[in-house]
């Protein structure tokens, strides 16, 4: 895992400030720093060594016939099946990275059909120097990022949003009040938007093609293409036996490293499930569990010791305490290149913190949730759906008699009137949003990624809700373990957003809420293959902190100086008044305020704080 800095421009920077930026991202790639440049582009590269660890792997790097320079962030797992396919012979290669591989392959095909065959993790930037045209490549999850912005005729484009922001190009800044809307609400910023005008985001899955002659973007595609194909049913027997073969493979990929690897082990299926494959595939892989306080409900120690005792894994265990994580606050904080207010990112980041200690790359179970219906909102959301196939007034009329009579029905459903609304209402954590941005609405590309046009029948229903979960809230997800781990120069793996993993999942006709009621059911038989059945933990804990009680007490002062005593960023677009309404009514103990909406806002005047942008 790495990071790097570009620019395309008839004024380059002077070394001296093009270096200053790319230190920005030194701590996604410690090991080794690189530059190139030519008359008009500049590329440098800051590098994690993962394969090949010499000085033979490093970047920047130029394809055997000089015309391509390429700089790349992350792990191509295919690389060596690529190898084969465009017949490199390894005597023309002086190193054993996917780099080199990458960099020969320009040279016997287009981009474009390139990036359809990668299977991996990354963030691609490719100088034709030929055609004096930029192609930017991010892979098909949104596990790695990368941003760009385009001003004065010129592009910047680098792997940390600071690293554009701060570029000479934008000194003057101007924010955009519906990004900054979607940030409040959903807590991260949605691709392909950022909260600043002309810089943006390259989608999950998508290419971009920037031509330097004519200034301006000339191509914008999607390498990936998300296809459902319903052949396995979830319950059957075969299904389970095909999930199994595909993740043996899978893992076998990703276990590649020249340096020290290990698993993330909880009390939850997903990384049970992923250890417990690892192990398989290479016996002496070590699994590390970390509970967030050493008595509290968030310590999964117990739990994972069983469960690495059964499957004889070689396993560490450390205990985060409560004050260990107030005390690192700040620090997660200032290593934020980016607004983020999701706040599990804090033991996120002091969990990462120590893995580094044992390791360098970690294989994560992020993922199974969304591909495989795990989250418990999936079966309100589907049990509830049929109802707006109704008109919003009659709901109004019905729903409440229902109750009357003892129904459980969730107030959403005579709220709202789409059910695309009534679920991207569910990822706002800030139900307030409307009140303090009330002049502007979310941007249209997170509108868009909620949108939902077809039936209200359940196994349509079901397809809906994991693309949306892909595209939408696993993309905070992500985001948070990037930003989280790469402060801590560590890379972290994610085998169920593998592309053979992805398209398994997009074979499965799934009979949740229909023919049966349990979630992830392939993933939680596979398990009782290696754990039995009755000592898994069944309870989802997950990483979290008391974010009300610590915003009432410990962070009390800080909380109420950094928002209410410092100049607000952006408060020509927010309802000040309001939201010092809202803080009062919080302190003073209202349980309805949506202290997840003021962790956002805190969140958000730390990192401009931070980066001196008030």
């Amino acid at each position: 895992m790495c990071g790097f800095l570009g620019e395309i421009s008839s004024t380059l920077l002077e070394p001296t400030a093009f270096k200053s930026l790319l230190d920005l991202s030194k701590q996604r790639g410690p090991d080794q720093q690189g530059l190139w440049k030519d008359q008009i582009c500049q590329l440098g590269f800051n590098r994690l060594a993962i394969l090949d660890v010499s000085e033979a792997g490093k970047q920047p790097i130029l394809s055997p016939s000089g015309r391509y320079a390429l700089v790349f962030n992350g792990e191509i797992y295919n690389y060596k099946k690529l190898q084969v396919t465009y017949n490199i012979s390894a005597s023309n290669l002086r190193s054993s990275s996917d780099t080199e591989v990458l960099a020969h392959i320009l040279d016997k095909d287009s981009i474009p059909e390139i990036a359809k065959q990668l299977n991996g993790m990354f963030a691609i930037s490719i100088w034709d120097t030929v055609l004096k045209q930029l192609t930017l490549i991010r892979d098909f999850s949104g596990i790695k990022p990368l941003y760009y912005g385009m001003k004065q005729e010129q592009i910047i484009f680098a792997s940390q949003f600071d690293q554009v922001f701060k570029h000479s190009l934008f000194a003057k800044k101007e924010l955009r009040p519906d990004a900054m809307k979607s940030f409040f609400g959903l807590g991260y910023m949605h691709a392909p938007d950022t909260v600043f005008k002309d810089i943006f985001q390259v989608e999950p899955g998508a290419l971009v093609v920037w031509d330097f002659n004519l200034k301006q973007i000339v191509n914008k595609e999607y390498y990936y293409k998300w296809q459902v194909k319903e052949e396995l049913l979830d319950t059957a027997s075969k299904t389970k036996e095909v999930f199994k073969s595909s993740m043996h493979e899978v893992i076998k990929g990703q276990l590649q490293a020249d340096v020290p690897l290990g698993t993330f082990l909880s009390s939850g299926f997903d990384s049970s499930l992923i250890s417990a494959f690892a192990k398989e595939e290479n016996p002496l892989i070590k699994a590390f569990t970390f509970g967030v306080d050493s008595h509290g409900k968030y310590d999964e120690r117990q739990d994972a010791e069983a469960y690495a005792a059964i499957l004889n894994l070689n396993h560490e265990t450390a205990t985060v305490q409560e004050a260990d994580l107030l005390a690192i606050i700040d620090a997660h904080f200032k290593a934020m290149p980016e607004p983020f207010g999701d706040y599990s990112s804090i033991p996120t980041y002091v969990i990462c913190q120590k893995a580094r200690k044992f390791a360098t790359v970690m294989l994560s179970g992020d993922g199974g949730d969304e591909l495989f219906w795990g989250y418990p909102r999936f079966r309100t959301s589907l049990n509830q759906a049929h109802w707006f196939q109704y008109p919003l007034w009659s709901r109004k009329i019905i729903l409440p008699i229902l109750r009357r009579l003892k129904q459980k029905l969730p107030w959403g459903v005579q709220m709202f009137p789409r059910f695309s609304d009534w679920i991207l209402n569910k990822q706002v954590h800030f139900s307030d949003i409307h009140r303090f941005m009330p002049k502007t609405n979310f941007t249209d590309s997170v509108y868009k990624s909620y949108q939902y046009n077809s039936s209200l029948k359940k196994e349509e229903v079901l397809q809906y809700l994991k693309k949306n979960e892909f595209h939408a809230h696993m993309q905070r997800v992500l985001k948070k373990v990037d930003l989280a781990s790469m402060s801590h120069s560590l890379e972290v793996r994610v085998p169920f957003l593998d592309k053979e993993m992805i398209a398994f999942s997009n074979r499965i006709k799934s009979g949740f809420t229909i023919d049966h009621d349990e979630t992830k059911i392939i993933l939680k038989s596979s398990l009782y293959d290696y754990i039995p059945k009755e000592i898994v933990n069944k309870e989802k804990k997950g990483f979290s902190v008391p974010i009300a009680s610590w915003l009432h007490e410990e962070l009390k002062e800080d909380f109420k100086h950094t928002i209410l005593e410092r100049p607000f960023y952006g408060a020509e677009h927010v309802d000040l008044k309001f939201l010092k309404i809202t803080i009062a009514s919080f302190f003073n103990k209202n349980s309805s305020v949506d202290v997840w909406g003021l962790w956002h806002v805190y969140a958000w005047q730390k990192w401009a704080i931070h980066h001196e942008l008030v």
